[in-house]
């Protein structure tokens, strides 16, 4: 095991392709605020309706698509054995649920691109250049925009990454998958709030003039929801992951790859993400992993330990185990 004082060390050392997987932490590093795990935990629930909040526990979720689909049912079935009051009620708790979520992005996430400065998007451009390169990737394992943002603003460097998302229809763009003309590069295995569900297709809009608030609002309304793992476990969002084809397409897109593999914003925590990990660590052709460390070594010394037992390599194709300190990544 190496370690390196810096990022930029950890780069050069680095021969091959190079593939960089963040976590919340490249979040948090433009704003705190980003500190929250997941939409849930901020959702305000307990004052706004406890009712709703109960059902979250009643199924042991905290999606918010399975939740407002349970509430539908029961809805629906209601209004069939002529409950009708009870059946508004239903519908008047989805309202509560869908205005909880638009609440919890509004509080959360800026409603506009205009909040990244052109200076943070060409540091962040900067840092991950390295990965588009040689057939790399980047996968995010973050909800948010701001990577998204960055690539799409003008200023140097230009980076020449494609999302899949390639066939038009009509105001969205659908994703392609292989279909795409372009080598995919740039993926969200958890989701993301930009990047919606239609009858199973992954699609995204095109309407750049409005905010993404007004997007998720607009296309909640029409009964889409934002594509999005919200569930709390690794075997719960494995789960969730292999019902959405682009989620999959992200998440196996991980065993494509190959050589190196960089880690910055996460812990490796193997009991939220470990099937994520555990999907780099299988792969054989990739031989090294460094991996990025907040204050203290010591969780992530654990955590990398742990995912190499469960990796179960073999001693002829180990993989290599590199940290360095996320401080010395400037980003933003």
């Amino acid at each position: 095991m190496t370690s390196f004082e810096t990022f930029e060390d950890a780069l050069s050392d680095a021969k091959g392709q190079k593939n960089l997987l963040v976590g919340n932490g490249l979040s948090i590093a433009f704003d705190e605020k980003f500190g929250y795990s997941q939409l849930f935990d901020v959702a305000d629930f307990i004052n706004n309706n406890p009712k709703v909040a109960s059902i979250f526990n009643a199924l042991k979720t905290k999606d918010f698509e399975t939740v407002v689909g349970a509430l539908y049912s029961a809805s629906e079935i209601a209004r069939n054995f002529e409950e009708h009051a009870f059946s508004e009620k239903i519908i008047d708790h989805i309202s509560v649920l869908k205005t909880a979520l638009i609440e919890a992005v509004r509080h959360i996430h800026p409603g506009s691109s205009n909040l990244v400065s052109a200076d943070q998007a060409a540091k962040l451009r900067s840092f991950m250049q390295p990965f588009l390169m040689e057939n790399g990737c980047i996968f995010s394992l973050n909800y948010d925009a701001l990577i998204y943002w960055s690539l799409l603003k003008d200023g140097t460097p230009k980076l020449n990454f494609a999302d899949g998302f390639s066939t038009k229809e009509g105001a969205e763009l659908k994703f392609a998958g292989d279909g795409c003309p372009k080598e995919i590069n740039v993926l969200f295995p958890h989701g993301t709030l930009f990047i919606f569900d239609k009858n199973g297709d992954a699609f995204k809009p095109k309407a750049k003039e409005k905010t993404l608030i007004e997007i998720i609002t607009e296309h909640m309304e029409n009964g889409n929801f934002p594509l999005f793992v919200s569930e709390g476990s690794s075997e719960q969002k494995l789960m969730a992951i292999r019902k959405s084809f682009y989620l999959n397409y992200a998440y196996e897109k991980i065993e494509r790859q190959q050589d190196n593999f960089f880690t910055f914003g996460h812990s490796l925590d193997l009991q939220s993400d470990g099937h994520i990990f555990r999907k780099i660590a299988e792969n054989k052709n990739v031989s090294n992993l460094y991996a990025s460390y907040y204050d203290s070594k010591e969780a992530l010394l654990g955590n990398l330990h742990h995912l190499l037992d469960a990796a179960k390599r073999d001693s002829t194709n180990p993989l290599n185990i590199h940290t360095f300190p996320a401080k010395s990544v400037s980003c933003w």
